[in-house]
């Protein structure tokens, strides 16, 4: 018998009995080991991908809002050229009777220096009849 009252066969047996419990400890360790690497390297995988989905999407923002300006822009343009645009039409519906007004114009113009005219030729006949009757006389 040996220490404590037991023998060499059932020490050998406790033995294997608790070398099999701490191999298969170590093989859960080891698992659990693994696994966590695992874990860390998917983690690790995981934020590489979110942080380049993240400088995607600042990329991305930065060239909408780019994007948005430069269209914010052309719409600016557009709506001064519908507006002079719509004022030139505005004009262009008055261009009737601006020229209506020309001709009225043009026809008092015409009536009045047709008077004028007259008048003148009027004038000149007195004087040319005065200057005869001078010359008689």
């Amino acid at each position: 018998m040996g220490l404590f009252g037991r023998s060499k066969k059932a020490r050998q047996a406790e033995l294997d009995s608790m070398r099999a419990q701490i191999a298969a400890i170590s093989d859960q360790v080891q698992s659990l080991v693994h696994s966590e690497t695992s874990q860390r390297e998917q983690l690790e995988a995981l934020l590489v991908r979110l942080n380049g989905l993240d400088a995607r999407i600042v990329q991305v923002g930065h060239e909408v809002t780019h994007q948005l300006g430069e269209l914010s822009g052309d719409i600016d343009t557009l709506s001064a050229r519908s507006n002079q645009l719509a004022s030139d039409v505005g004009e262009l519906t008055a261009l009737p009777q601006v020229v209506d007004g020309v001709k009225s114009d043009q026809a008092r113009l015409a009536n009045e220096q047709a008077r004028y005219e007259i008048a003148f030729r009027q004038d000149l006949a007195e004087i040319v009849e005065m200057l005869t009757k001078r010359r008689s006389a």
